[in-house]
C-alpha cells in the first residue's frame, strides 16, 4: 500500500498568495524571475573577460586543471569550481515591476571593470555585508515610529 502524504497546510501565511493562481506569494513570483534572469546573463561577455584577465596557467600537480583564478579581495588562487565572478555593484532587490529595469541594467554591465572575481568564502562575506548594511537600523525604526506618534 502507499503512504498517503499528508498536505502541510499554513493556518495564517504571512504573506497573501497573489500569484499562480494563488499559489505563490509576490516574494516568491519575483524570485523566480531574478532567477531567471541570473542564469540566462551567467555567460555575459565582459563578465567572462573579466574571469579570464584573472586566471593564470596551472602549474601544480593535477593534470587535469588547466587554470587558477584569482580572488580579488583575499588574493590567494583558486580552482574554476571555488571561485564566482560578482558584479562590484550589486544588482539590488527586485521586488516590483518597477524594480526590473533597473536590475536587468546593473545586471549587465558593460564595462569588464563593473565585475571582479572572489573566491566563494569571500564573495558570501561581501554578500552578508551588502544585506546587513541595506536593512533598517531597528533603533532608527523605533525612533522614526516614536516621531510619527508625536
Amino acid at each position: 500500500m502507499a503512504k498517503k502524504s499528508k498536505k502541510k497546510v499554513v493556518q495564517n501565511p504571512k504573506a497573501e498568495r497573489t500569484r499562480n493562481a494563488k499559489t505563490i506569494t509576490e516574494s516568491q513570483f519575483f524570485n523566480k524571475i531574478r532567477q531567471a534572469l541570473r542564469k540566462e546573463f551567467r555567460y555575459w561577455k565582459p563578465a567572462a573577460i573579466a574571469k579570464q584577465l584573472s586566471s593564470r596557467e596551472y602549474k601544480g600537480p593535477n593534470k587535469l586543471q588547466k587554470k587558477e583564478y584569482q580572488c580579488n579581495i583575499c588574493k590567494h588562487w583558486f580552482k574554476e569550481k571555488e571561485t564566482q565572478v560578482d558584479h562590484v555593484e550589486e544588482c539590488g532587490s527586485l521586488r516590483c515591476l518597477e524594480d526590473i529595469a533597473g536590475f536587468v541594467e546593473r545586471l549587465t554591465r558593460e564595462k569588464i571593470s563593473d565585475y571582479q572575481v572572489l573566491c566563494k568564502d569571500c564573495h558570501k562575506t561581501k554578500t552578508q555585508n551588502a544585506k546587513k548594511s541595506r536593512k533598517p537600523d531597528p533603533d532608527l525604526l523605533s525612533q522614526l515610529g516614536s516621531d510619527i506618534k508625536d
